[in-house]
């Protein structure tokens, strides 16, 4: 059993006291063998994600009542769900495919909707979970030597976390500038929706962009009737050098985002249609996206794929790489980092970087790309995990990191909001740019090129994961 937390209104002051620069966030503490997740003062709510055995009986001088219920439990139908997002627009999602096969597009779309109360529409928060052939690809990736049993503790996790994204909410009647999102290496779709929609709620169409290079744990494209076929994630074959695979991806990664930018305008234009079956109107769309300063932003493999779009696509003229791994360009950087003439910013996590890998970072053009790193942080810190696996379970799929989870996710996403909104235009004086939180925060960043990690794929032998 887990607990929910009923606390009076004194717990805000408590809460302030800790936290003055927060007017409303997610937040989560470490009290002795609990986690303590704090979603908005002003709703005097808390969750302990813990057993009950475990958790205190008063804090901070507060009494704490125990009710039966889910963590984080919002809904009878979702056990668990990501971080609220803090901006201002609730936050809408809705999967698009464009073309039937593996050259079309297919992406999750984060928008802001019309709908002025996230939380009086917790049944129709969107599924995070995408299927168990997702699993069984990303299984071949983490666990190889024990699919079965990681397919199957996965699944029975994930299958009730929600994104508390509203499913197929209306959308805004405003127009916002938009974002293309690259995943990371067997990754999806869904596994970056933390930072998706922090940045739709502040006033951005988000395209998650799933790729179908087989980098992704999985993906699917549709037959001549209408049912998915399933590729999943490949492995390097014995006869084949990381580096070809990895650069062969590349190539067809910035092709499917250059083509989610050509999507994005034809959904401007109400061109399209989508080839999954939706209640979504794509019509909707029709003359709400601001296509003047198009963003290009990634993770890891996605970080990279960032990086090399911008050299290749002009239309895109701002980016942000969120750890990238400069890998599978290795040959190509002296090249391809020049010719990132747009602005762009490296969001790094300390354990992640190492020499090789910030050597090739350091060939990016250096009057355009700015560099900061976030102290105490792993590679997963820039992802949804942290937030969907406890505090065992970060040990174990390596997300367990000096720096809260939630506190670094904050920092990366206000790093990124910030960074965008100074290059957008007039679009970018109406966005939160959370100076005085980056004030406060600047000693968790450093500035420049900087890590502390020792191996990664590709780079160093022998070394299996990024």
């Amino acid at each position: 059993m887990t607990c929910k937390i009923g606390i009076s209104c004194s717990w805000q002051q408590h809460v302030s006291a800790l936290y003055p620069t927060e007017t409303s966030f997610t937040r989560q503490l470490s009290v002795g063998d609990c986690v303590l997740l704090i979603v908005k003062p002003g709703l005097h709510t808390i969750y302990f994600l813990a057993a009950a055995s475990r958790c205190p009986t008063s804090l901070g001088g507060v009494s704490i009542q125990f009710m039966k219920t889910m963590a984080g439990k919002t809904c009878s139908r979702f056990t668990n769900h990501t971080p609220l997002p803090q901006g201002p627009h609730v936050v809408g999602a809705t999967d698009i495919m464009i073309g039937r096969t593996k050259d079309g597009t297919l992406m999750r779309l984060y928008y802001p909707s019309k709908l002025t109360d996230l939380m009086s529409h917790t049944e129709k928060w969107t599924p995070w979970f995408l299927g168990e052939e997702y699993t069984r690809g990303l299984a071949s990736f983490i666990a190889p030597s024990i699919p079965s049993l990681f397919s199957m503790l996965f699944n029975w996790q994930m299958r009730g976390v929600a994104t508390p994204a509203v499913w197929g909410a209306p959308v805004t009647d405003r127009k916002f500038p938009v974002i293309v999102f690259s995943h990371g290496l067997s990754a999806h779709r869904s596994i970056y929706s933390t930072v998706c929609t922090e940045l739709a709620s502040h006033g951005f169409f988000v395209a998650a962009v799933e790729h179908r290079d087989r980098s992704a744990c999985a993906s699917f494209t549709l037959n001549e009737t209408g049912e998915k076929e399933y590729m999943l994630f490949k492995t390097t074959p014995l006869d084949m050098k990381e580096y070809e695979l990895r650069n062969q991806q590349i190539k067809i990664r910035v092709e499917e985002s250059i083509r989610a930018l050509n999507v994005l305008e034809m959904l401007n234009e109400g061109k399209v249609k989508n080839e999954l079956s939706s209640d979504f109107d794509l019509q909707q769309l029709h003359g709400h996206l601001d296509l003047t300063y198009p963003i290009m932003t990634g993770h890891s493999f996605g970080g990279v794929t960032a990086i090399s779009t911008l050299a290749k696509d002009k239309r895109f003229k701002v980016g942000v790489a969120l750890d990238p791994w400069m890998f599978p360009i290795k040959d190509e950087v002296d090249n391809i980092g020049p010719n990132v003439t747009q602005p762009l910013m490296c969001i790094s996590t300390e354990a992640f970087q190492s020499i090789a890998n910030l050597q090739a970072m350091g060939k990016l053009n250096k009057t355009t790309t700015e560099f900061i790193t976030i102290k105490g942080t792993v590679h997963q810190n820039q992802c949804d995990t942290p937030f969907l696996v406890g505090h065992i379970g970060r040990v174990f799929v390596g997300a367990s990191s000096p720096l809260d989870p939630q506190t670094a996710m904050d920092i990366n996403n206000r790093l990124m909001l910030n960074f965008i909104a100074k290059h957008i235009g007039d679009q970018g004086t109406t966005i939160n740019t959370y100076v005085p939180y980056l004030e406060i925060q600047q000693d968790n960043m450093v500035y420049g090129l900087h890590g502390k990690g020792k191996a990664m794929l590709g780079w160093d032998e022998g070394y299996t994961s990024v």
